[in-house]
């Protein structure tokens, strides 16, 4: 079971090298969860990792409340959500400032887990009990309301709904039920629906899942068409976005209960997370998409990301293997060679060896890694940083010579 953390926003500023460079430097919105290209990939270039040496100087912070959920930012505008008291809790916040420019607030009693997500001028965003909203980005006011479980006939998570919303087109796509669910996105009607998970299916945790997973919806192009990569009991599945249509699904060996990593796609290859091994052994897999169905090139129990995403930097594949969620501990950060699926290197990251997991992401060929604590790093040599515990962010700044990173800092409640 998760421990329940107090989420404050806190914004860090990192000083980029080249302090004469260019009068205005470009600033990069990150409006979802893994960022533009859902790849945990940031534009920013020529920031200087040296400048977390001794902590990264914090510029504010900011209570919102209790919960999971990462932040989106666009336009100089920060979104994100928390529980407060009895009450789930919308907040948009001046990145610069902490100012809060509007909240929007709906009774609950679950803390958040997915997050929103900013397509033109609205803001979607998820319940873990399944309220799907629909948000004025510019002052808060309601547009439309669903109850994905009540209205849609959506099966809840056992752990509460958990991905992040994707906006393709005029679609909001869910991970829901067996391959997911499409609404329009500008009036909450459902386009189409897959079927429910079935009672009885095979799974390592039968007392602990319903089939629903908690990964974020993955697209990709082929001949012209759009495809999600959806995740559940059954395995992975590539559906076609505008009509609900199955391409193909890779079946799991069994199913694992708690599938968090989203999928990852590189070219014509897909890296995956939470397969089994002969019905034993966790194991993470590269496909190829041939004559567009998906064939295992390799399979690897040398990096199982289980709670985080993995991040591809020039080739090369980096994750946090393990922790307490996954039986194994310590955590590592590992490097894996995509095109063998060898095991490189890996590093505990710290003295005495840390238990708890961390998160990564990338910048201008470089990692940023984030561990439970709070703590960012830069490791060297040149390719290491890490999902769903906290999770850093990088966003443009407006000044030349300075961007910022901006993350969730969890303290216990």
């Amino acid at each position: 079971m998760k421990t329940l953390k107090a989420v404050f926003i806190v914004l860090v500023a990192v000083l980029f090298f080249g302090w004469a460079a260019a009068a205005e430097s470009q600033g990069f919105d990150w409006p979802r969860w893994g960022g533009p290209n859902a790849n945990w990939i940031s534009q920013e270039t020529d920031w200087d990792p040296n400048a977390l040496a001794g902590g990264p100087r914090v510029l504010w912070k900011a209570d919102v409340g209790i919960g999971y959920s990462n932040v989106a930012i666009k336009d100089n505008r920060l979104y994100t959500m928390g529980l407060l008291e009895d009450n789930n809790v919308v907040f948009c916040l001046n990145a610069e400032t902490e100012k809060t420019i509007w909240k929007y607030s709906f009774e609950s009693m679950d803390d958040s887990q997915s997050t929103p997500t900013v397509d033109g001028g609205s803001v979607y965003t998820l319940s873990k009990e399944g309220i799907l909203l629909c948000l004025n980005a510019q002052n808060g006011k309601l547009r439309w309301k669903k109850d994905i479980v009540g209205d849609c006939g959506a099966v809840e998570p056992f752990y509460g709904f958990a991905g992040s919303l994707v906006i393709e087109e005029n679609l909001v796509i869910v991970t829901a039920n067996t391959y997911g669910i499409a609404l329009n996105k500008n009036t909450g009607e459902m386009v189409w629906r897959s079927a429910k998970p079935p009672n009885g299916f095979p799974t390592y945790e039968p007392a602990a899942t319903t089939g629903t997973e908690y990964t974020t919806p993955v697209v990709y192009s082929r001949g012209g068409e759009r495809y999600a990569l959806i995740s559940s009991y059954a395995g992975l599945h590539a559906v076609n976005v505008k009509t609900g249509y199955l391409l193909w699904r890779h079946p799991w060996e069994l199913c694992f209960a708690g599938l968090e990593a989203d999928p990852l796609v590189i070219g014509n290859k897909i890296y995956v997370d939470g397969d089994y091994v002969q019905k034993k052994t966790r194991a993470s897999l590269l496909l190829q998409m041939t004559d567009g169905h998906p064939a295992a090139l390799w399979t690897s129990p040398d990096l199982v990301t289980d709670t985080t995403n993995p991040v591809l930097v020039d080739g090369f594949l980096y994750g946090c293997h393990g922790g307490p969620a996954a039986g194994t501990s310590p955590a590592s950060l590992r490097c894996l060679e995509l095109g063998t699926g060898r095991l490189l290197w890996q590093d505990t990251l710290g003295e005495p060896p840390r238990k708890g997991v961390f998160s990564l992401m990338a910048a201008d060929g470089k990692l940023i890694v984030l561990n439970d604590q709070g703590i960012l790093l830069s490791p060297k040599p040149l390719l290491p940083v890490l999902s769903r515990s906290p999770r850093p962010t990088c966003s443009g700044g407006k000044k030349p010579c300075e961007g910022s990173i901006h993350l969730p800092f969890c303290a216990m409640a």
